[in-house]
This record gives structure tokens, C-alpha cells and sequence, in this order.
């Protein structure tokens, strides 16, 4: 039997985004303009974006028993993502981010993971026969590492293909690489783990070589406004992001790699699903939020139209 669909194995964060005219300086207060509350944690975007993108995904995850918790199950089920393995912790409370924001859309994020870390091995193992049937399943580093390490591996060992966002980045141990077939760091991201200044697509190419050399199948940086890298045993390819006006840039990563994992998981090629990827993070960077900046099926599907990638077009 062919593997379909995708785990997702982290984090829930509550989201308090605060929007003012710049981000404060050390020490220093300033006034906002807008406030709005909203679901988050990076494991959690990444599965909501899958999910509303088309795909059928299950995630893997702990909550706090609060009204954040609540609330998180609550957007779940509007998602149609599977909660089965979704566990509630009753002594801590549930995971919290506090986003800055500016008029430019750049942001500044302090995180308090709670209940996500006390995600266990045990939580992996429960879920081992939904992670069997999986296409993918992708982690973050918002859990506990050695959390983490345990069902990368575990994925690796099923022959289930695996996607590391290692954000918030930290150096990782040589044990985990060869178990991971797609890395994502941003630039910082590949900065911090490979010890390589990443600035541009040679210097990220550089760096995305030194993963290969770890025992990673499959590297892709993302650049921002300089677009992807896709960096593996073959060579490299750079792929443009769109031409937008960013409003709020906070969870483009995850629909990245939501879209991604999507496109993966409808049968599309590692470049086409990049493609796919980088249109539904551009789109996503237009609004203000999270979950509420994710793009549709069909607004993804235009504009991939749009950019005459109708063979795209899920």
C-alpha cells in the first residue's frame, strides 16, 4: 500500500500579535496600533496550512487545560485535522507566543512553550501506526529535542520521508541528519547549524552542501525576497518568490512548508512542490496573522494560473 497524507509532530502556541509603527528598541516602550489573538506554534501552522490546503493530516501534539487549549481544538475541528493523538497536559498550561510586528511586516517572537514540552516518546509510539501510513511527517524544534530526534528517527526507521523546520535554530547533533530527508532553515537558521554565513544563494548553496555532507537527503533554504534554494546530490536550483507587498511576513515559513508537504502528498515533483510552496507563503505574507493570512486552494490555484504554472494547479 502506497503512503498518503502527513503527521505533523509539535507545537501549539496561542498567538498575541501586537502591531505598531517600528519594533521597540532594547529597554524602551512604544505604543501599538493593533491587536489580535490567534492559533500558532509552528508545528500547529504547518498542519492547519496542509490541512486547508487540501491534504488529510494528523497532528501529533500536548495542550495546556485552559481556554487556549480549548481553543486550539476547537480550530482543529474547523480544519478537518485529525486529533487522535493530541494530548491534554493538566498542570501546565498551554503553549504562548507574543509577536511584534511593524509597518513593514518584519517581526520580533518570544515564545513560552508549556505543555509542548512535555511531548514524549511515548506520544511518538502511540501514534506509530497513523506515522506507518504517512507520506511525511514534519517536525520543528518548538518540543523538546530529544522528542524530536526520537520521531525523526522513528520515520526514518518506517520509511517515512521527514521534514525538519529547525526553528528556533540551535547546532544539532550529526546523529539526526541522516535520518532527515528534507531540511528548511532560513538563512539564520542555516547560519546557526552549519556555521556558514548565509547571505546570498552562493553562500546558501555552500552551507546547504556542508547538510548533504551530514547525511541529509534534501536541502532548501528559504531567502525571503531572494527566493529558495533547493541544494541536493544533483547540484542546486534557485527559485524566485512572488512579487508582493508584504504586510505581516509571521508564519510564512510554516505555510511554506504546509504547501510543501502538500504538494508532495498530491504526487508533485520536489521542484514543483517548491513552486507550489513559494506561491502559497507569498500569498500568506499579504494579511495580517497566522492562521488567518493562510491562502486557499483556489487563491493559490490563481495565481499559479497567473504565473502560467497551470500544470501546478492542484
Amino acid at each position: 500500500m502506497s503512503k498518503k497524507g502527513i503527521v505533523v509532530v509539535g507545537s501549539y502556541n496561542v498567538g498575541l500579535f501586537l502591531k505598531s509603527d517600528r519594533l521597540p528598541q532594547k529597554g524602551e516602550t512604544i505604543i501599538g496600533h493593533t491587536f489580535h489573538e490567534g492559533g500558532g506554534g509552528k508545528g500547529s501552522n504547518q498542519a492547519v496550512a496542509a490541512s486547508f490546503l487540501g491534504s488529510k493530516v494528523t497532528f501529533i501534539g500536548r495542550l495546556g487545560k485552559d481556554v487556549y487549549g480549548e481553543n486550539a481544538l476547537a480550530m482543529y475541528d474547523r480544519y478537518g485535522i485529525g486529533k487522535d493523538y493530541i494530548y491534554i497536559d493538566d498542570h501546565v498550561h498551554t503553549g504562548i507566543s507574543v509577536i511584534l510586528i511593524d509597518n513593514t511586516g518584519a517581526n520580533l517572537i518570544s515564545v513560552v512553550p508549556g505543555a509542548n514540552y512535555n511531548l514524549s516518546t511515548d506520544d511518538i509510539d502511540k501514534a506509530g501506526e497513523i506515522i506507518n501510513n504517512s507520506l511525511i511527517a514534519g517536525f520543528q524544534l518548538e518540543s523538546n529535542f530529544d522528542v524530536v530526534e526520537y520521531g525523526i528517527t522513528k520515520c526514518h526507521s518506517m520509511g517515512v520521508q521527514t521534514l525538519l523546520d529547525p526553528a528556533p535554530a540551535v547546532i544539532l547533533p550529526d546523529s539526526i541528519f541522516p535520518n532527515i530527508t528534507y531540511i528548511k532553515p532560513n538563512m539564520q537558521e542555516a547560519s546557526i547549524i552549519t556555521g556558514i554565513e548565509v547571505t546570498d544563494v552562493p553562500s546558501a548553496v555552500e552551507a546547504g552542501k556542508r547538510l548533504l555532507n551530514r547525511g541529509v537527503k534534501i536541502v532548501i533554504v528559504t531567502m525571503g525576497e531572494q527566493g529558495s534554494v533547493l541544494i541536493d546530490s544533483r547540484g542546486y536550483e534557485r527559485f524566485p518568490s512572488m512579487q508582493v507587498n508584504a504586510v505581516d511576513t509571521t508564519g510564512a515559513g510554516d505555510c511554506f512548508s504546509g504547501g510543501f508537504m502538500t504538494a508532495l502528498d498530491r504526487g508533485f515533483s520536489i521542484a514543483d512542490s517548491i513552486r507550489f510552496a513559494n506561491c502559497a507563503a507569498g500569498l500568506s505574507v499579504t494579511k495580517i496573522g497566522v492562521i488567518e493570512s493562510l491562502p486557499s486552494l483556489e487563491e493559490v490555484n490563481t495565481e499559479l494560473g497567473n504565473q502560467g504554472l497551470k500544470e501546478l494547479i492542484l
